[in-house]
């Protein structure tokens, strides 16, 4: 199962396995960037710095604290306009890094940032990744299986070192059920595994050989293959790729209904199926406090749900449209239903 879905994004050959969600994946893709470019040493793990967008998902400065790597090691690059990371400010943190002598170890891109859906240039991220000795890890949990459906958007993903992906999102499947992707299996079982020996003095049933945990931080675990796998064999890799390309063909559709009224704008550029968008009629002062009352009387209205946006300071509302039930009728019901509450 884990072949086919890398086979389905563009990633043929990549190996992985099934986790509770990115929150995971996350963690471990940077584990694996630590023993592959910061082994420890007889002194314990080496010091290093991680790079990412302003954007990133909570996952990642969570995941370097954990690590020991250190926030204070995390550089959060700015973004352009298009709120995608910016080259050549990374490239600049790079050389600075560099110069005062800090080992760098990689980069996290994302591939639909939680707020916004935006995907970085990845292919761009591949080659100074690639110049500068960097493992990739594209955070994919949200937005990469819509490569399925557009691959032109996400040029450059099966260049990653790992990639992320939630099932529970954008495969319509319950929770839980992400997949970290990876391409050195080798180097997963070297960063998870315990040795041989460990199992053997510690364990009431010794395993001889491979074991699913020696690539894992996970022991006891759900089958969480299992659904995927009937969902794709009873329905087929090209229901899905239909679904989510409807869901994003709904998304471009709410940003056109959005567009076409006088006072609601929208907040950011739509890559994916995360429209997000404001009501405008206000004085600059109050815009923030009366969208964040027009985002309440939607959600207790029942009839939508909606999620807060904030984007470069300005507070707004949400879409994200990840339902293969979605209907035109209920994005058209979206943009209805905050013009409502906004006249309460």
């Amino acid at each position: 199962m884990v072949g086919w879905l890398a086979e389905a994004i563009g990633c043929e050959g990549f190996d992985g396995l099934l986790t509770s969600g990115g929150s995971l994946a996350n963690p471990m893709a940077l584990a694996m960037a630590r023993e592959s470019r910061a082994p420890a040493n007889e002194d314990g793990a080496r010091p290093c710095v991680v790079y990412a967008s302003e954007e990133i998902h909570m996952s990642i400065p969570k995941a370097v604290a954990m690590l020991g790597i250190g926030r204070a090691n995390l550089r959060l690059i700015p973004v352009r306009e298009d709120l995608r990371i910016d080259v050549d400010a990374l490239e600049a943190e790079l050389a600075s890094d560099r110069e005062a002598g800090r080992r760098s170890i990689g980069v996290v891109a994302s591939a639909g940032t939680v707020m916004s859906g935006a995907i970085d240039p990845l292919a761009k991220l591949a080659d100074i990744a690639r110049a500068n000795d960097l493992w990739l890890h594209v955070d994919g949990a949200y937005g990469a299986l819509a490569a399925l459906a557009e691959p032109a958007k996400f040029d450059g993903l099966s260049r990653a070192d790992s990639i992320s992906l939630d099932a529970h999102k954008w495969l319509y499947q319950p929770l839980d059920c992400s997949i970290l992707l990876y391409r050195d299996a080798e180097l997963a079982r070297r960063t998870f595994s315990v040795s041989a020996e460990y199992v053997k003095t510690h364990s009431d049933n010794p395993i001889e050989g491979f074991a699913f945990f020696d690539q894992t931080l996970e022991l006891s675990r759900r089958f969480r293959a299992l659904k995927v796998w009937l969902s794709l064999r009873y329905h087929g890799i090209g229901a899905f790729r239909e679904a989510i390309g409807e869901n994003l063909r709904q998304a471009r559709l709410l940003a056109e209904l959005v567009a076409a009224q006088p006072s609601l704008e929208l907040l950011a550029p739509v890559e994916l199926s995360a429209v997000c968008f404001r009501w405008v009629n206000a004085d600059t002062a109050e815009l923030n406090n009366r969208n964040d009352e027009i985002l309440r009387r939607v959600n207790e209205r029942g009839r939508v749900w909606l999620s807060n946006a904030s984007i470069r300071g300005a507070t707004g509302l949400r879409a994200c449209i990840t339902n293969h039930r979605t209907t035109d009728d209920d994005i058209r019901a979206i943009v209805e239903e905050v013009l409502a509450a906004a006249e309460c």
